[in-house]
């Protein structure tokens, strides 16, 4: 790659597809890229060792101009990790059986690796045709789809050919095109009846290399997939939740200004050193759905039940590393425990793999990575087993809704809420779909802890209670306050009918909250307040918020109620009051004591003779 090859980008690519040749060591992989494409994928020290170590990359064009890219993945069981990492991202596997040796035990290992990273369509090509009679190819013939059925439930397409000779070569090249476009023709359907989810704009790409181009900068390559990506999109890299810019792009040694998934790039990328990235990093450009994770729950495709507590290697798009893996009883579903931070979506499939080895323990897909409170995990878990095998995006919402109880409509695709509101009635709110089973059971709970006497609770404590997002809190409140069940006083919830505090503006709810944090020296409106705040004291006071002593000194009234008590409390009706008795009962200088007096006198508690005040009614 230089700089003017990445520079001076004056086309757009259209969408491509990607095949992976799989199979057995030393059973022409690489030669048959060679004959398709006449590119070389092996490097030097490949070909003096006669055995292909790392991917290696290539491509060539059909006869309708599609350009099809071509991954050289190791056969060796000891470069098992470098034949995962190109495995994920692939439309098509080739799996590649040599008809002088016939099925390995390493083409098997290939085989179930591949359909539990990428579930592709399989497409058999038995290679070095040229070395056995037909009477053994047909019965190889039938022998690999045999096994193709037993391990993927899959009828493949199977040709023989010769990259010797170059028996068969165009029309592996022509059957290679026609599978993909059964794949393609099958999305465009899909798309037509479904609308974009979030999976779909999921545009990512998982590092294979990273390294920096004189002129250019940072570069990483990888295989493309999902959306469309351009020159100056912004994109995050997971998981260290970088931003960076997309500088440059090259598809295929052609730079282009757009390109779409699923293709073979380079891209230039603008805020991110090449030493900050690793294989495995991802680049998305969406955050929110491709997002890091340390500990997964994956749905494992076939159930397992002698699967134990282990140490195993996991691999998830390029990366591949150290996890605990915790089997989840009467489940299919296993834990894993990640020694590190990987990026990854509902419903990526991913290989368990035994630690140090080559052997496929399972295959499965992440169903869930965000943090789980522990009285969640049972409730989470019964809802993950109940998906079914063909669980896509739409379920991720479902699933959200059933456990929390809503989903925030910025995470969720709007045009999907009638289908999912068939199925599941939602209420919708400004910010938020809001599950109405949730927020009715909700409404029960709270209506029955304030039937207990003297019961008055916050919404704050409602949440805690309830374990319930304060949104569903929030709306079944606000249900039964319109029913008249509750109403808030004191910023806490009782039962019953009456005003209710939340029902005043925010200027005059700071204002009462200011009344109330005065305590017993009050808010003086003469002096403490100017403009509309003295209009709104007023108001507070009519609707007996606040209540006016004397001389503009406004106390919360339920503090006046409690003064009203403490200096009426034992006392008799006709019993005479000195100043200093209400001063001393009710803890209050003179400056407000009097005030406090005058005040009851209004009210008709007490009535003033000379310097005293008579009870005339007790409590």
């Amino acid at each position: 790659m230089t700089q003017a090859s990445i520079t001076d980008s004056q086309s757009t690519a259209s969408s491509a597809s990607v095949v992976a040749l799989a199979g057995h060591v030393d059973h022409g992989k690489t030669a048959l890229v060679y004959a398709m494409t006449s590119i070389m994928t092996a490097r030097r020290h490949e070909q003096a060792c006669g055995m292909t170590q790392n991917l290696g990359f290539a491509h060539f064009q059909s006869d309708q101009g599609k350009r099809i890219g071509v991954i050289d993945v190791p056969g060796h069981e000891r470069y098992i990790r470098n034949m995962v990492a190109g495995l994920w991202s692939i439309d098509l596997v080739l799996l590649v059986v040599a008809a002088n040796e016939g099925w390995m035990p390493m083409t098997q290992a290939h085989l179930e690796v591949a359909e539990a990273m990428s579930q592709a369509r399989v497409l058999v090509c038995i290679t070095k045709a040229d070395l056995v009679d037909e009477q053994r190819l047909a019965e190889l013939e039938d022998e690999c789809l045999q096994r193709v059925l037993d391990t993927c439930e899959q009828i493949p397409e199977v040709i023989c050919v010769s990259a010797h000779t170059g028996q068969n070569i165009d029309s592996l090249k022509r059957l290679i095109t026609d599978q993909l476009a059964l794949d393609c023709g099958q999305e465009v359907c899909e798309h037509e009846e479904q609308s974009t989810t979030a999976a779909d704009r999921n545009c990512h790409l998982y590092v294979d290399r990273s390294f920096s181009v004189t002129g250019v900068g940072t570069v990483v390559t990888g295989t493309l997939v999902g959306g469309e990506l351009a020159v100056g999109d912004r994109m995050t890299l997971q998981p260290s939740k970088q931003q960076v810019k997309v500088r440059n792009l090259q598809s295929y040694n052609r730079p282009v200004d757009r390109v779409s998934g699923s293709c073979r790039v380079a891209v230039g990328v603008k805020g991110v050193n090449y030493r900050s990235i690793g294989r495995g990093d991802c680049l998305t450009t969406c955050a929110e759905w491709q997002r890091p994770a340390r500990e997964l729950v994956v749905r494992l495709n076939r159930s397992n039940t002698r699967l134990k507590s282990a140490q195993v290697e996991v691999a998830i798009g390029s990366w591949n590393g150290l996890a605990q893996m915790i089997p989840i009883s009467d489940t299919q579903l296993v834990r894993l425990q990640l020694q590190q931070d990987v990026s990854g979506y509902f419903g990526q499939p991913l290989a368990i793999i035994q630690q140090g080895g080559s052997k496929l323990i399972a295959g499965g897909r992440i169903v869930w990575l965000e943090a789980t409170q522990r009285w969640q995990r049972r409730s989470l878990y019964r809802l993950l087993n109940q998906l079914t095998r063909d669980f896509d995006a739409p379920d991720y919402y479902r699933l959200q809704l059933e456990l929390h109880g809503l989903i925030d409509k910025q995470s969720y695709d709007p045009t999907q809420a009638s289908e999912l509101a068939k199925a599941l009635p939602l209420i919708e709110t400004a910010s938020h779909y809001l599950l109405q089973s949730t927020v009715e059971q909700a409404q029960s709970q709270i209506a029955t802890l304030l039937a207990q006497p003297a019961a008055a609770i916050s919404t704050v404590e409602f949440c805690s209670r309830l374990r319930l997002d304060k949104v569903i809190v929030e709306q079944a409140l606000q249900q039964l306050k319109q029913d008249g069940e509750i109403h808030l006083s004191y910023q806490t919830w009782v039962a019953g009918q009456g005003q209710s505090e939340d029902d005043l503006c925010p200027s005059s709810q700071a204002l009462l909250t200011k009344v109330r944090q005065a305590e017993r020296t009050g808010v003086v409106a003469d002096k403490e307040l100017i403009g509309l705040d003295k209009k709104l004291i007023k108001n507070l006071a009519r609707l007996k918020y606040v209540t006016l002593l004397d001389d503009s000194i406004y106390y919360d009234s339920q503090l006046y109620d409690q003064l009203v008590q403490d200096v009426l409390a034992d006392c008799r009706v006709n019993q005479r009051l000195s100043m200093a008795h209400i001063k001393d009962r009710s803890q209050l200088s003179r400056k407000y004591s009097i005030p406090l007096a005058n005040r009851m006198e209004r009210d008709g508690w007490v009535r003033r003779v000379e310097n005293d005040r008579v009870v005339l009614k007790c409590l």
